[in-house]
Parts: structure tokens; C-alpha cells; sequence
């Protein structure tokens, strides 16, 4: 299994809903605290989170 990173302040997508939120902190321990759009922080497993890979703007 791959170990997934995620930096403090970056977006993730729920991999169950595809919801975006962002990673308010990141554990040792395969865990992140997470913010919703919509407001509240919640504790979700690494695992369940997908990175999002910022698209390159070209002119």
C-alpha cells in the first residue's frame, strides 16, 4: 500500500463523495483533520482522501 502525503494547508478530494476540503493537519499517524466548505473539522482517515493535482495554466 502507498503512503499518501498531504501538506497543511493543500485540498483533498473524499474519495466516497467527492467532496473538496481542506487539510487543516496531518498525522504520524495515517490520519488528517479536515475542514468542509460548508464549515466543521473532521478527523478522516489518509486513505480515504485523494490529492488533487493542480492543473497548469498556459497562455
Amino acid at each position: 500500500m502507498a503512503t499518501k502525503h498531504f501538506d497543511k494547508g493543500s485540498q483533498a478530494r473524499i474519495s466516497s463523495t467527492g467532496q473538496i476540503v481542506e487539510v487543516k493537519r496531518v498525522s504520524s499517524h495515517g490520519f488528517s483533520v479536515v475542514r468542509f466548505k460548508t464549515g466543521g473539522d473532521y478527523m478522516i482517515m489518509n486513505d480515504r482522501l485523494e490529492s488533487i493535482e493542480k492543473e497548469e495554466v498556459k497562455h
